[in-house]
């Protein structure tokens, strides 16, 4: 697991997730932007190295590695006993892939999880779950308009700070900047409305 540390050298702790490509380029790039930001990093790599390049070959590494939720959980308990992490709880990020399970693990008290944000992974979190931020695309084809909506009115029901964002003209994938799929405005908003979250959730 790689750790990004901020300029100075210490500071509130957040677990990104990788989506089914594998810890690629562009979550190393989304965890230097938030190493800049004043937070440690950790990049779980769930795929053990492993990072695919075409639909087929993604398909292929969750079919193997569907055990995302454990490496998630032991990325998170090993990121709060850092010597860097002030506070010893972290913040979640987690893209489709890894955004489905952290939302399973937002309800897990065991954890010490102070919120948690998704990108396209509609799932429908269980009672007594923690702080969630989910950003959905507005046309997605592996989430149904009636999980997005059905996600997006739970997180209503349970308050702030809990909240859902639905991206006009996105698909799944628009905050990946190595993705055709790429909405840079909607990309960029998604993540200043992460970063508020986060630090409303981790500095005092």
């Amino acid at each position: 697991m790689d750790i990004l540390l901020p300029a100075g050298g210490a500071g509130p702790g957040v677990v990104v997730g990788h989506a089914w490509w594998g810890l690629n380029g562009a979550v190393r790039d989304y965890g230097a932007r938030l190493a800049a930001a004043g937070f440690v990093v950790a990049l779980p790599d769930l795929f053990d190295g492993r990072v695919a390049r075409s639909i087929a070959e993604a398909e292929a590494l969750v079919s193997r590695d569907w055990d995302g939720d454990a490496k998630l959980s032991r990325a998170v308990t090993a990121l709060s006993r850092h010597a860097a992490v002030r506070g010893g709880r972290v913040g979640t990020i987690g893209f489709s892939y890894s955004g489905w399970a952290l939302v399973g693990l937002a309800s897990d008290r065991s954890l010490p999880i102070a919120g948690t944000v998704v990108y396209y992974a509609s799932r429908i979190p269980a009672a007594g779950h923690g702080p969630i931020l989910a950003h959905l695309a507005e046309h997605d084809p592996f989430e149904s308009d009636e999980s997005m909506d059905e996600m997006a009115a739970a997180l209503s029901r349970a308050g702030a700070p809990n909240a859902a964002h639905r991206y006009t003209g996105t698909t799944h994938w628009f905050a990946e900047a190595d993705r055709p799929e790429h909405a840079a405005a909607a990309a960029e908003l998604a993540f200043e409305r992460t970063l508020a979250f986060l630090r409303s959730q981790l500095v005092a």
